[in-house]
């Protein structure tokens, strides 16, 4: 049976047999002396993307850098540059604890939550996975590792749920709010660290953001790779730090700071499927609907463990002590 299938699913939450059973054989060989385990952040570790809900965050509490020239050059005028720029210029002039109530708020709200969306009609993934980090041009380092550390925390405590907007095109805009860890992958990576290997996480997300949420799963900041672009002194620039953490690159970058090939690697999307071929005892798909990953883990021999069955956990209060531990002076 193939366990990314709808048929014959166990109506119990956790690791579906045929995974268990893959993971089980992989974890009673002891691990080889350097041996490395990679996974995925978004919809891999967690239930929900923290990128877009760290995205999120600065738009609703406005501290992208709209005072900046460079911010503005990175939206395209096709993508209702003008536009955005007049309702954020009138947004700002109201106080922060009257914004909800007022109409040009939550226009600027709907435009914002948008422009996403219609740059990635017109430009596609790739552009867009590099382009959304390259907006935090302007915040500093410590801004960045702060204001993740309180997105987090907030979106571990939000119920899960999606919020809509509507933009002046008319197109309806949708933000899944709440993340949780997965309970069953942070028992995993323990598991894992316990054999003998080298836990490391490989995002798209912006690296800043990811490693507040690291240590949720006992791996250290300095073992997440994620987006980024160049710093300044402290502060972001708007150029990319090559490889953008995208398909391919993913495996670029793990080859240039882990060097080493990982014996495994879990992810839930084409965009990790480079990484998952780079694999060589076992590749994980946590399987959120993609058909063609699914063919393509049946062809390859993945393991593939149908995402619904995960236990999405309520943070404990421990949990939110441990976001943006041990995380400062990571760079």
């Amino acid at each position: 049976m193939n366990p990314g299938s709808d048929q014959n699913l166990p109506t119990t939450h956790g690791w579906h047999p045929d995974v268990r059973r893959a993971l089980d054989n992989l974890l009673e060989v002891p691990a080889e002396d350097g041996a490395v385990a990679v996974f995925d952040f978004d919809n891999t570790c967690i239930l929900g993307d923290i990128g877009e809900l760290y995205a999120h965050y600065l738009v609703e509490t406005m501290r992208y850098r709209y005072d900046l020239a460079a911010f503005w050059e990175l939206i395209h005028v096709e993508d209702g540059r003008r536009r955005l720029q007049k309702l954020t210029e009138e947004a700002l002039q109201i106080a922060p604890e009257q914004r909800s109530s007022v109409p040009v708020y939550r226009d600027y709200l709907a435009e914002m939550a948008g422009l996403y969306g219609r740059r990635l009609r017109r430009a596609g993934k790739r552009d867009c996975y590099e382009w959304a980090v390259r907006l935090h041009v302007g915040l500093s380092e410590a801004e960045m590792n702060a204001w993740s550390v309180e997105a987090v925390r907030r979106e571990l405590n939000e119920p899960r749920r999606v919020d809509k907007f509507e933009t002046k095109e008319g197109r309806e805009v949708r933000v899944a709010r709440g993340i949780r860890p997965f309970g069953e992958i942070r028992e995993l990576i323990a598991d894992l660290g316990e054999a003998g290997y080298e836990v490391w996480i490989v995002s798209a997300t912006n690296i800043w953001t990811v490693r507040q949420l690291a240590p949720l799963f006992g791996v250290p900041p300095q073992r997440v790779l994620g987006n980024r672009v160049t710093v300044d002194g402290e502060i972001l620039s708007a150029e990319t730090d090559k490889p953008a953490l995208f398909r391919e690159g993913k495996v670029e970058i793990i080859e240039r700071v882990i060097g080493r090939r990982p014996a495994f690697v879990a992810g839930d999307s084409v965009t990790d499927y480079e990484m998952l071929c780079h694999a060589e005892e076992l590749g994980l798909v946590i399987d959120c609907g993609d058909e063609l990953l699914r063919k393509e883990a049946k062809s390859r021999g993945w393991a593939v463990q149908p995402q619904a069955m995960l236990t999405g956990a309520e943070p404990e209060p421990g949990d939110l002590a441990l976001v943006g531990a041990d995380s400062r002076g990571q760079t």
